[in-house]
């Protein structure tokens, strides 16, 4: 596969206790768009300053890597993975490195950072002024040492000017699915999620949690865990609040006030996300009927279901469906 006009030269920075995901992730996605499109839209390079060569990942794999290239090398995206918190601090505690990530950042035509390489690329200065995300753990931590970026919690990816930075680690592959949606269509980049068995292609501004696994970190200290686990065993029962209440042993007063506390909404909306949630799911599988999805989740008919589903998705349960199914 030859090089073309439109090839773009990608730096992938490595250093030792590199994140192994946040490197492999998003470089087979990359990988996948030149071999799905028949057309090398990306040259991809791995670099390091370790003399030999060899870098250790997290997982204890080494990787091999070129010398960091001079300023006067021609290339479009450079992409700072993430670490652990050990190997991060070495990382930012070395100023040759930081150096070079902040000379090159400034003429690379786009930015990315990988979960915490988010810090590598504050260090530099790059993101003060910036709207930003990073791996939920490190989302207050970033704010902290770095206050003039804007770190916004709660989102898997974050375009601003030239830069994007993602969460977690594997949210690092919904943003690269979309940087090849932007590059080379989102055809190519449907087709990439279908072969990496990702379910659908996200937008940055979803949460970096499931809905039910969100639902549930919120519980943290709270009995209304016990609520979510058992409204998730009966999403098809049509449930009322006083059944709800008393499966807690509470009055229907008292839950409505601990659901408004612990999760920001009712409890009758509270039972809606985790049916349309799991509607989300059922729709992965094209061999069941948006009927069937319905009555699974609770729902007395289709157009109640579908109804439902647009308003809180804007966006009919069919053409969910088609969008994740199309070729």
């Amino acid at each position: 596969m030859s090089q073309t006009a439109n090839t773009k030269k990608i730096l992938f920075l490595l250093y030792e206790g590199v994140q192994l995901l946040d490197v492999a992730g998003p470089a087979e996605v990359l990988t996948q768009a030149n071999l799905e499109s028949g057309e090398e839209h990306y040259d991809i390079h791995y670099v390091s300053n370790h003399a030999k060569g060899w870098v250790a990942s997290s997982a204890g794999l080494k990787l091999h890597s070129e010398p960091l290239p001079t300023a006067r090398t021609h290339f479009h995206t450079l992409i700072i993975p993430g670490a652990n918190i050990d190997e991060l601090q070495a990382a930012s505690q070395d100023q040759p490195l930081l150096s070079w990530i902040g000379k090159m950042a400034k003429k690379s035509k786009r930015v990315v950072s990988i979960c915490t390489g988010a810090f590598l690329l504050a260090e530099t200065g790059l993101l003060d002024g910036l709207k930003v995300t990073t791996h939920w753990f490190g989302i207050d931590e970033l704010q902290k040492r770095f206050p003039e970026t804007k770190v916004i919690a709660d989102t898997l990816y974050i375009e601003e000017k030239n830069v994007w930075t993602s969460a977690g680690v594997l949210s690092g592959v919904d943003m690269t699915l979309a940087i090849v949606s932007r590059d080379v269509g989102p055809e190519v980049a449907l087709r990439i999620a279908r072969n990496l068995v990702v379910y659908l292609v996200r937008d940055g501004g979803q949460s970096q949690f499931s809905g039910p696994l969100n639902l549930q970190l919120k519980t943290e200290g709270s009995d209304l865990v016990k609520l979510v686990s058992w409204l998730e065993q009966n999403l098809s029962i049509p449930l009322s609040i006083d059944n709800m209440a008393e499966h807690m042993a509470m009055s229907p007063r008292t839950l409505h006030r601990q659901c408004q506390q612990v999760f920001a909404m009712t409890p009758a909306r509270l039972f809606n996300e985790l049916r349309l949630e799991q509607a989300r799911n059922k729709l992965h599988n094209p061999n069941t009927t948006i009927k069937v999805v319905a009555l699974d989740c609770g729902f007395s008919n289709s157009s109640a279901f579908s109804k439902t589903f647009r308003k809180r998705y804007g966006i009919s349960p069919q053409g969910y469906r088609v969008n994740f199914s199309q070729k």
